[in-house]
């Protein structure tokens, strides 16, 4: 199988993440902690999600992409545009309400634009446990199909987080 990676690279307040191959959850955590850097930032301009060389996303991955349009749009007044020549991708993220954030377009761009790609965290299990629980967070205030939809997972990943902390507050 195919693993997917995430690549960045910003320029005068715009940031731009590239995604490619078969992005999973493990390939998010990184990203994840970047958009929490990103928001902290007052010069940021605009954002572009460039996934034209994506061939599979999953929801964590969604989620993520959902948290980074909703907090621009709510601390910097920006909608952020995404980047799609797959029909099949494009669908999905209109079908997970990326499209109320998103301005998503269907062009190829410039393949000579400079990313790097991000580096792979070390990833516990609390760390992607709670990645994956924000993303469907995330994604569940979207619309009320992802609610339905993402609903037993999020309970069921609540329950594992709060398990994990009481055991961690037991072995304090």
């Amino acid at each position: 199988m195919s693993t997917g990676h995430v690549e960045y690279a910003s320029l005068n307040g715009t940031h731009i993440f590239k995604l490619i191959g078969e992005v999973r959850a493990q390939s998010c955590i990184s990203l994840d902690k970047l958009l929490s850097k990103i928001e902290q930032q007052q010069n940021v301009v605009g954002a572009i999600v460039d996934m034209t060389q994506t061939t599979f996303i999953d929801s964590t991955v969604l989620g993520i992409l959902a948290k980074l349009g909703l907090k621009l749009k709510q601390v910097h007044q920006i909608q952020a545009v995404m980047l799609s020549t797959n029909p099949d991708i494009t669908t999905l993220a209109n079908s997970m309400g990326l499209g109320q954030v998103f301005v998503i377009l269907n062009y190829c761009g410039d393949p000579s634009v400079c990313t790097l790609a991000l580096m792979e965290e070390h990833i516990t299990h609390s760390a992607m446990l709670t990645t994956v629980l924000d993303a469907h967070k995330t994604l569940m205030e979207l619309n009320e199909s992802n609610e339905n939809m993402f609903e037993p997972l999020v309970k069921q990943l609540q329950k594992e987080q709060d398990n994990l902390e009481q055991a961690s507050n037991q072995n304090v």
